[in-house]
């Protein structure tokens, strides 16, 4: 007798039926919609919770800058001397440095502003612009007892911060959202905390007091790329003999720069943040705004919105005086000058040289021209001092065949010494030291083995001439350094502190660098009718404005802010991927747990039956 199969069982009321679905498949649309509403919804959920996580995160973390901010008193300021700004807005902020001191060798030193660098950051601009004002720039101040024209610095020392800031408003009609003052004291005790900072000097730096000298500040500092803490780095920015205003000027933002360039990417994790942020705090005095959860907040709006933006330094236009050309042996600037650097700071044109005498060189190739770039061939002399320099180290050392026509006639400085590197390896170098020809104006050409030195990250565009491949560094439209690698070794020619070198000029002397001992570039570098032979078609101007890092932008108080807003962001990114990743884990666990509670079901049915 054969057995018929039974028909199969309808399902009662709403149970599941046990074991996998049926093969057959609803309607697509109908299985669609509510597959596609779940995913939606589930969407908005986690970034719903995302969202206010990150809020709350980023808000704790402005009211703990705020208050790293408030452990020194707010500056004394008139009511109405700040502008105020919204979050996002363009903000322009000062920052004054305070040669107060103590004693010297001579007599205290009263509060006078040895440094006033405007920081403008404008996220609808393709900059952000650093100018300093020179200090012997001659002004009117409005004292308590009537005008007074002499120094701007001496504004700090009749009225206070207050008059200082009301002073520059009426120089350069600027409106300024804030105000961050530091001392001499509280800057070197910032750069021993933050573990020191290396940056280039230019050249040798040597004064010593003795009775039979002028009294004025010590420094004893060599040339060359090195890690420099407190003292050093206070002798360096503070430094005023034997230059310019504008040379100091620059010396110091140089030295904010390899600042930013070295401790920008460290900030990585809350620690590190927290550290910088209680070092800021302590360090400096800023204006009530900067102490409040609302003033930092709107900041960092200008930052954030502003962070693919760099750095530009924008040169004051002054006359340079000689001493005793007037009773306060000041510098003076005309109207119109003062006008035009305004102009370039606010509106981020750059003071650029004209096309025909840096911004493009172009190559000898077999027509019979010449380059129009003040070169001259490398003197005997300082051919000689590097072959003596050479034997020293244990690399290669290049030095360049060509030299700037102006200070040609300076004999180049050789000095070889060790850089102990963040690793506290100990590594040779050497820097050349050639002078430009103008007061206090210094290029160097120099190596080393320590090839991964911060100065050599991120560079802003790469080019490659002759076989070789340089590294091209800028402020703005002016390259700075000119770096490549060989030998096991890495070489760069680095401008003046304020790219006195032309775009062209510096690529020429990169290009013409060689190692010692070995023959010159294919061709006379020097050609018969003197000028310079090269093989660069094109010296490249800088690239416009990239996608880039915060941290690159910085080099003041924005910066520095800005250190701290980035990684903010990032971690609130983290945070939600995190988050996402979670509830994408809980999901995932929810529906295993349901599909193996429904085949436990099935299987103790068919038990059952």
């Amino acid at each position: 007798m054969s057995a018929t199969a039974a028909p199969p069982r309808r399902p009662r009321g709403r149970r599941l039926p046990p074991g996998p679905l049926p093969p057959t498949e609803p309607p697509p649309d109908a299985k669609r919609r509510p597959r596609v509403w779940r995913i939606v919804v589930g969407c908005l959920i986690v970034i719903a919770l995302a969202a206010t996580t990150t809020v709350v995160f980023i808000k704790g973390e402005i009211h703990t800058l705020a208050s790293a901010l408030r452990q020194n008193k707010a500056l004394a300021l008139g009511s109405g001397s700040l502008a105020s700004a919204g979050f996002g807005d363009p903000q322009t902020i000062l920052l004054v440095g305070n040669d107060q001191r103590k004693h010297t060798t001579t007599a205290p030193v009263l509060p006078h502003s040895n440094e006033m660098l405007l920081v403008r950051i404008d996220p609808g601009k393709p900059w952000i612009s650093m100018m300093s004002i020179p200090r012997e720039l001659e002004v009117t101040i409005q004292t308590p007892n009537g005008p007074v024209v002499t120094r701007l610095n001496a504004s700090l020392t009749y009225g206070g911060i207050s008059l200082l800031v009301s002073t520059i408003k009426g120089l350069t009609g600027l409106s300024i959202n804030h105000v961050v003052m530091i001392d001499f004291n509280q800057f070197k005790n910032a750069v021993n905390d933050i573990g020191c900072v290396y940056s280039t000097v230019d050249r040798r730096y040597y004064h010593v007091n003795t009775p039979y000298s002028q009294q004025y500040q010590e420094i004893n500092l060599q040339p060359g790329y090195q890690n420099m803490c407190g003292a050093q780095a206070l002798e360096f920015v503070s430094y005023r003999h034997g230059d310019t205003s504008l040379v100091r000027d620059a010396r110091d933002q140089d030295f904010l720069l390899d600042v930013k360039k070295e401790y920008g990417p460290s900030l990585s994790d809350l620690d590190s943040i927290h550290k910088f942020e209680r070092i800021f705090g302590r360090t400096v005095e800023v204006d009530r705004g900067l102490q409040s959860d609302s003033g930092v907040e709107n900041l960092l709006g200008t930052l954030i919105s502003s962070q693919s933006l760099r750095v530009r330094q924008v040169q004051f236009q002054v006359n340079l005086q000689p001493v005793g050309a007037n009773p306060c042996n000041c510098d003076t600037a005309t109207p119109q000058q003062i006008a035009a650097s305004v102009h370039s700071f606010l509106y981020g044109t750059d003071n650029l040289p004209k096309k025909s005498t840096a911004a493009t060189a172009r190559a000898v190739h077999g027509h019979g021209g010449a380059n129009k770039l003040p070169l001259v061939a490398a003197t005997s002399d300082g051919l000689t001092d590097a072959a003596t320099t050479a034997r020293m180290l244990p690399f290669p050392l290049e030095y360049p065949r060509v030299q700037d026509a102006g200070g040609s006639v300076v004999p180049v400085s050789l000095r070889s010494y060790l850089i102990h590197g963040t690793n506290r390896d100990t590594y040779p170098a050497y820097v050349a030291v050639f002078s430009a020809g103008l007061l206090g104006q210094y290029y160097d050409v120099q190596g080393m083995t320590w090839t991964g030195a911060p100065m050599f990250s991120n560079p802003d565009q790469t080019v490659t001439v002759g076989g070789r491949t340089y590294s091209l560094y800028y402020s703005g439209q002016h390259l700075m350094v000119v770096a490549w690698f060989e030998h096991g070794a890495a070489y760069w020619v680095h401008n003046t502190l304020t790219d006195a070198i032309g775009n062209g000029e510096l690529l020429a002397i990169a290009e013409q660098t060689q190692p010692i001992g070995t023959p010159g570039t294919p061709g006379s570098p020097i050609g018969s009718n003197g000028h310079v032979r090269l093989r660069a078609a094109v010296v490249p101007t800088r690239p416009g404005a990239t996608s880039t890092s915060t941290i690159q932008t910085i080099g003041s108080l924005g910066g520095l802010l800005t250190l701290v807003a980035v990684p903010l962001l990032c971690l609130a990114l983290l945070r939600r991927r995190r988050e996402l990743s979670a509830i994408r884990s809980q999901l995932y666990t929810t529906l295993t747990l349901e599909s193996q509670l429904r085949a436990a079901a099935g299987r103790r049915r068919r038990v059952k039956r």
